[in-house]
């Protein structure tokens, strides 16, 4: 009776331990998908927050681009208000103006590019990759020295 009630005693303990790793077995394939799950939410999460922010930013570097190349055009235009003979030594063709986190780049260009009598300003605003480009044509009547504006336009890049 007692080697009997030892092996019984036995078999009971290998089966108890058979069948805890059994339930081990079973949580294991929950568990990875329950973590993969949780994974891909968070990715998708991130990536959408990711997406929102560069629209968003993209907006406002856009905007600083175009503000950066209005200003450009307006310095200019007092640039050659003040000098009718601009572009010359004293009033360079070409030059970069920095305004804020925006950089725009400005050529002037007298008499060749519109014609006689004509002034021809390009302002390309740069914010990071955000580009605007405009051109405002001037005429400059060099006897009474008034200044009027032909055309603003937005050139697309």
């Amino acid at each position: 009776d007692g080697a009997r009630g030892r092996a019984n005693f036995q078999q009971k303990i290998e089966l108890g331990a058979a069948k805890r790793k059994q339930h081990g077995i079973a949580s294991l394939p929950a568990i990875i998908l329950f973590g993969g799950i949780i994974i891909e939410i968070a990715v998708a999460g991130v990536l959408l927050i990711y997406y929102l922010n560069n629209s968003i930013y993209g907006n406002r570097l856009s905007n600083e681009a175009l503000v950066a190349a209005q200003t450009g055009l307006e310095d200019a235009v007092m640039r050659v208000l003040l000098d009718k003979s601009c572009p010359n030594a004293a009033c360079p063709s070409s030059y970069s103006l920095t305004t804020g986190n925006a950089t725009v780049d400005i050529t002037i260009c007298k008499d060749t590019c519109q014609g006689s009598g004509k002034t021809e300003i390009i302002a390309t605003g740069r914010a990071l990759t955000k580009r605007h480009k405009i051109v405002k044509v001037l005429s400059v009547n060099a006897t009474t020295g008034i200044i009027t504006t032909d055309s603003i336009t937005e050139v697309a890049l």
